[in-house]
């Protein structure tokens, strides 16, 4: 069963990987990289103050970074040592067949994305902490999925790498928001 999910997820990396062209490889390198985040977090960083009183907008930057320790701890350093999977870049009989322009390749493990986890996990932990029903707001979730499509094109996970580190952002943000919520310490401005 494993070796039928590996090979159904390698065959989707290539199928995935393989679309590119030269004017996207500047933005999902954009995408893979950290500044894509600054203007976000200053949303999310505004939202808040505006919405929380001061004790509860320094709780909330506390707990969001705690989210996103505990996203990357989980992602990078457990689970990508303990299954041990290569990235696509790593593996010699694939090489050849990604789609390669002088990007760099990462670490050796690939499962679970890291930039898949943290990205889902600062967007579902600002979405229930804050409570934000906004429309606008909700658009934003493409900017995680961008990030997550991004680390495929440029050949550094597979397809469950990402649907992993999605998994493990999804259940941080979630579980440390609603910490931060259900504490009842945190009023809202009025």
């Amino acid at each position: 069963m494993i070796d039928f999910l590996s090979s159904i997820d390698q065959k989707l990396f290539l199928i995935f990987n393989s679309w590119h062209a030269d004017w996207l490889n500047p933005i999902m390198v954009l995408f893979s990289g950290q500044l894509i985040w600054l203007p976000f977090l200053i949303l999310v960083f505004g939202i808040a103050f505006k919405k929380l009183e001061r004790r509860s907008f320094f709780l909330f930057m506390l707990f969001l970074v705690l989210a996103l320790i505990a996203s990357d701890v989980t992602s990078s350093y457990i689970l990508k040592n303990i299954v041990q999977r290569l990235r696509p870049c790593k593996i010699p009989e694939l090489k050849s067949l990604i789609f390669s322009f002088g990007q760099k390749c990462g670490g050796r493990f690939g499962f679970v994305s890291s930039h898949a986890a943290n990205s889902i996990c600062v967007l579902m932990f600002s979405t229930i902490a804050l409570k934000i029903k906004s429309r606008a707001f909700h658009c934003l979730w493409l900017l995680p999925l961008l990030v997550s499509f991004s680390r495929i094109y440029l050949g550094v996970h597979y397809p469950g790498d990402i649907l992993g580190g999605i998994f493990v952002g999804l259940m941080w943000g979630s579980l440390m928001a609603m910490i931060f919520r259900n504490q009842g310490l945190w009023g809202e401005s009025a």
